[in-house]
């Protein structure tokens, strides 16, 4: 069942949240998010995002992902340990972007499928943190990559729409070793089945202009 946030600043919800993913919520996922309006709003979607983090496997989770269609998102910087917890960013704006690397990429909203997509390398963020006070952030590296990420989610930007080609897409597969051969099973990729290049053919958009260029 899709549950939808309350934006009522009078109720306080601290849930696990369904995961959004496409085609089932494009509409939702697809809608450039709004400034979020007050600290209290804000803190209340980043509990929601934290409690919903120990359920998922992912390097952040965008409001836009369990319905909310605010600026904001909680992340986790990818050199930290997986015990320390994910941190929260209002209003996040890009205001700063320099190379580019080509790296791997996937997302809980188009579940199944990775990639390789093009990115910054380094970005620098303003943004409020979760009790509102302004920070102003430098990224480099795959960090940055989450956090280009994240931000595309706010802006209605999916992964799928920084792809070179569809080709460079894959799911992935347990080979398991043939009996006697030993060893332990190992992750393969696998090509995409048509269905599923039908599905990311139609779910693709062009870059908005209001979405990061470097």
């Amino acid at each position: 069942m899709v549950l939808w946030y309350n934006h009522d600043e009078s109720e306080v919800s601290l849930l696990v949240r369904p995961i959004y993913i496409i085609p089932r919520d494009s509409g939702v996922l697809r809608a450039r998010s709004t400034r979020v309006r007050s600290v209290r709003e804000g803190s209340a979607v980043i509990q929601d995002l934290i409690d919903t983090w120990p359920t998922v496997a992912a390097h952040g989770i965008a409001a836009p992902q369990i319905g909310v269609n605010r600026r904001l998102f909680v992340y986790r910087p990818y050199e930290d340990e997986d015990d320390v917890p994910p941190t929260g960013l209002m209003n996040p704006k890009i205001i700063k972007a320099s190379g580019e690397v080509m790296d791997f990429d996937g997302c809980l909203s188009v579940p199944g499928l990775y990639g390789q997509t093009r990115r910054a390398e380094r970005i620098v963020v303003s943004a409020d943190a979760s009790d509102g006070t302004p920070v102003r952030l430098k990224f480099e590296g795959f960090t940055a990559r989450i956090v280009q990420h994240e931000i595309d989610h706010l802006e209605g930007v999916l992964f799928i729409d920084r792809l070179d080609t569809v080709d460079d897409l894959y799911t992935v597969a347990e080979e398991v070793p043939e009996e006697g051969e030993g060893g332990e099973p190992k992750l393969v990729r696998v090509p995409l089945t048509d269905e599923a290049r039908g599905l990311i053919l139609r779910e693709q958009r062009p870059i908005p202009g209001h979405a990061l260029h470097w």
